[in-house]
């Protein structure tokens, strides 16, 4: 297993810079994912990583050695691509004994590991069906083997589950997630889709125009998210203004349409200052209004089958998004009691 460490990571396109001074440590057997709309870098920061894309500046350490000016087929990686890259005019087989045979391992231990890394990825059996002979799912998992039977040091994937259907993607996020853990390599994943991050991950960078917007676990990254690009980005949230009223050690004390607050807070805040008080939809709980509580009245509701989505109206003009269980259920017009424990609040700035 390897360390990866990054070190002010930057790539530039003549002005522009795609990657900019990011850094990062990724631990060995640690699974870690690149996180943000089309555009913030993420495959960059992964092409570079692994010697497909030349760096501008900056630093790219595996076990503390840098490979910045190491070629790609020399830094012991493993490649898996959102189109899968298979030879179309190979059998599976053939498909996975490309790499060993570029590295000159023997025969007998080709064979051997061929074998091995087949019946990891369920396919024993399929030695010599091409990849037009197999399902979307099924090439994917050659593309795996085929990245896992050189024993690389790093495991890197491009968005490998974008050309597959809804279903086969979630089968495959545990798939891939349960092979990581066994095989226990270093892996950096690449994807715009946050439930792959979140339910693959043992930590999250979520990425912005080039630079690193947070990095964290996913309960981090979705229950204590620290900056509004990330609370809006990762799921959905509301955002209601509120006031700062004191400011202890590491708190702050708030007032808000919601109710008053004494909340923690990594972020410098003065008395007197305007900020967003950040809830999730599911965090709220609702109940038909009574006096001296925080009321709203009932926009829309929407029955999703497992839960009921309601959008909502403060008093003081501010809209809401909650999400229930559909036992009570509430009607357009309706005033409703808004419920929410304090530890669901968390503060991501001051309100712009």
């Amino acid at each position: 297993m390897t360390e990866v460490s990054i070190e002010k990571l930057t790539k530039s396109y003549g002005n522009a810079r795609a990657v900019n001074a990011i850094s990062m440590k990724i631990a060995e057997g640690e699974f870690i994912s690149l996180l943000g709309p089309s555009g913030c870098g993420k495959t960059t920061t992964l092409k570079m990583i692994a010697g497909f894309e030349d760096v501008t500046e900056g630093a790219i350490r595996f076990d503390g050695q840098d490979v910045v000016n190491t070629p790609a087929e020399k830094r012991d990686i493993g490649m898996v691509f959102q189109n899968y890259a298979l030879f179309p005019h190979m059998t599976v087989e053939q498909n996975l004994a490309f790499g060993l045979e570029m590295r000159k391992v023997p025969k007998p231990q080709m064979r051997e590991r061929i074998a091995k890394v087949l019946d990891m990825v369920q396919l024993k059996g399929y030695e010599a069906r091409y990849p037009r002979q197999l399902s979307g799912g099924q090439q994917q998992r050659v593309a795996l083997a085929r990245a896992l039977v050189i024993e690389p040091k790093i495991l890197l994937l491009d968005e490998p589950l974008a050309n597959l259907d809804a279903k086969l993607r979630e089968e495959m996020r545990v798939f891939i997630r349960d092979l990581q853990r066994r095989v226990g390599i270093t892996t950096v994943y690449v994807t715009h889709d946050q439930a792959e991050a979140m339910t693959m991950s043992d930590r999250v960078v979520v990425m912005f125009g080039g630079r690193i917007a947070q990095i964290g676990s996913p309960t981090d990254i979705y229950e204590r998210p620290e900056n509004h690009e990330v609370a809006e980005f990762v799921g959905q949230v509301n955002l209601v203004e509120a006031k700062v009223e004191s400011v202890g050690e590491g708190t702050a004390t708030v007032t808000s349409p919601l109710g008053n607050f004494i909340l923690p807070t990594k972020i410098s805040v003065k008395p007197g200052n305007m900020v967003s008080l950040a809830l999730r939809p599911e965090a709220i709980e609702l109940s038909m209004a009574t006096a001296g509580q925080p009321a709203a009245t009932v926009l829309a509701s929407y029955y999703s089958g497992a839960l009921m989505d309601y959008r909502l109206k403060l008093d003081n003009g501010d809209e809401l998004h909650a999400q229930t269980f559909p036992v009570n259920r509430f009607a357009e017009g309706d005033r409703v009691a808004l419920h929410a424990p304090a530890e669901r609040f968390w503060l991501v700035g001051v309100a712009q």
